[in-house]
């Protein structure tokens, strides 16, 4: 697999993508509610429509916020604003190569994964209709699981000594007696 510099790159990129995909989102809503004849590009048809998922009782809290809390709640905001907030924490989470960091981001994409799967459902199920935003948004939460656990898996144990310095540990034996 990818070594740490290939896998941080991913993450990375996966999510600025995040970030860019929930801020178009964030702006679909906006201009949507900005203007009723707005059409963004990622209404392709009836069937493939984004605005129809973004304008919907599940596109702010997802869908739970206002139901459990009323609509006037603080936390009753638009999902992509979540998403920004979530990529942008992974983002530098990303930047770190620690065993802990990789265990906080890797339970983190696993709560992305809750939340595609049951958002997925909606949009599927509920709302029959298809969001190329949201599916790519899907994409890239299991990508960044993906990469999460292969980067929890690829830092290197550390040893520490009872008097506390870092002894790397290698699979290499040592000679020393070279002729």
């Amino acid at each position: 697999m990818c070594g740490l510099g290939c896998i941080k790159f991913f993450n990375i990129a996966l999510c600025l993508t995040g970030i860019a995909l929930s801020a178009y989102a964030y702006y679909v809503e906006f201009k949507y509610h900005e203007s009723e004849e707005y059409v963004p590009a990622c209404d392709i048809s009836e069937d493939i429509s984004c605005s129809v998922v973004f304008t919907s009782e599940w596109g702010t809290g997802f869908g739970l916020v206002s139901k459990y809390l009323g609509s006037d709640h603080p936390l009753n905001k638009p999902n992509s604003l979540y998403g920004i907030a979530f990529y942008s924490l992974m983002l530098l989470l990303s930047l770190i190569n620690r065993k802990f960091i990789a265990r906080i981001q890797t339970m983190l994409s696993v709560g992305s994964l809750v939340v595609s799967c049951y958002l997925g459902y909606i949009l599927y199920f509920i709302l029959k209709d298809l969001c190329v935003v949201c599916v790519a948004t899907y994409a890239v939460n299991f990508l960044l699981f993906t990469f999460s656990v292969c980067k929890g898996r690829n830092i290197p144990a550390k040893v520490v000594t009872k008097y506390g310095y870092y002894i790397p540990k290698t699979n290499t034996p040592l000679n020393n007696n070279a002729d």
